[in-house]
């Protein structure tokens, strides 16, 4: 027997006998491209921000991983959403594999966005009330966001919308209805270092934005208000991670989260903010100093004395 050609959509691969085709890897990275999955994986650790390192017992544990999960769902929910949604106005295919060859949306597709958000609300059963909340608010700000009424075409509402995508994710992960001290504190260090990663975002997606009639923060209030109200995001941020540190770090962690992004990260988008390749780098190194961040303040707060 000879090997046989066989044809896909804009391709051939040849099949050799007797082995079957690399099908299954191959959908899987597909789906894995269209989820976006790099761009918000290290997103999954937000549900431990109710895990309790040295209260492991009593299901806990169990209550994280559920958590994790219940992310890693509503978040491949929210960014394939997003990426159908804006299949029309993007301009690069390695962002958003959908516009490459005017990918079709068929009822695959569908079928996915409807298992991922099937999973998140069966995952949430076995959750407290604050949990199962907090999963169907992130589902409808996914929603709203990416489709209708599509608040990420409003000034300041787009942006401040993020803070509904991802700060439910805080709580998905809690085994009780009662959440830990200073919780608060830490959720408005998160959503504000968050905020201030979506206007830099912003500023390195200007084009596409303004191609597809966005009125983003960005475009509406310009390099330097936008740099000005990222400056006090940061200032907000570094007064929270006071709070978290408590007394005997306090002055450390306002003065550490000030000096990076209360002044650095906007000083360098009012400077640079306008060249989307520089705003693009910007945001990649905002990202990594959010996660860092983020690290040290739950080392402090939650593996403190």
């Amino acid at each position: 027997m000879s090997a046989r050609p066989e044809r896909g959509r804009g391709a051939v691969t040849t099949l050799e006998p007797g082995r079957p085709p690399a099908a299954p890897p191959r959908a899987l990275a597909a789906w894995w491209q269209r989820a976006r999955v790099g761009r918000w994986v290290h997103f999954l650790v937000l549900p431990l921000a109710a895990f309790d390192p040295q209260g492991i017992g009593d299901g806990a544990l169990l209550a994280a991983a559920r958590g994790v999960a219940s992310a890693f769902a509503l978040l491949a929910f929210g960014f394939l959403l997003n990426s159908v949604a804006d299949r029309e106005m993007d301009l690069d295919a390695r962002k958003n594999p959908f516009i490459a060859g005017g990918a079709a949306i068929d009822r695959r597709v569908r079928a996915a966005l409807a298992a991922l958000a099937a999973a998140s609300l069966l995952l949430a059963l076995a959750a407290p009330w604050p949990a199962q909340v907090a999963t169907v608010v992130c589902l409808l700000f996914a929603w709203t966001y990416s489709m209708g009424p599509r608040l990420k075409r409003i000034p300041l509402v787009g942006s401040l919308a993020n803070v509904g995508n991802f700060g439910p994710l805080l709580f998905v992960g809690m085994h009780g209805a009662a959440l830990p001290p200073r919780f608060g504190a830490v959720a408005v260090s998160f959503s504000a270092v968050l905020l201030q990663n979506q206007l830099i975002h912003e500023a390195g997606d200007a084009a596409e934005d303004r191609r597809g009639a966005l009125r983003t923060t960005w475009l509406t209030l310009g390099p330097a208000w936008t740099a000005a109200l990222t400056a006090a995001l940061g200032l907000g941020a570094a007064a929270a991670a006071a709070w978290v540190a408590g007394p005997g770090l306090a002055s450390a962690a306002a003065l550490a989260t000030g000096a990076v992004f209360g002044l650095a990260f906007p000083a360098a988008l009012a400077w640079r903010g306008r060249q989307a390749e520089v705003a693009a780098r910007l945001r990649l190194a905002h990202r990594g100093a959010a996660v860092l961040f983020g690290a040290a303040l739950y080392a402090v707060w939650r593996l403190g004395p």
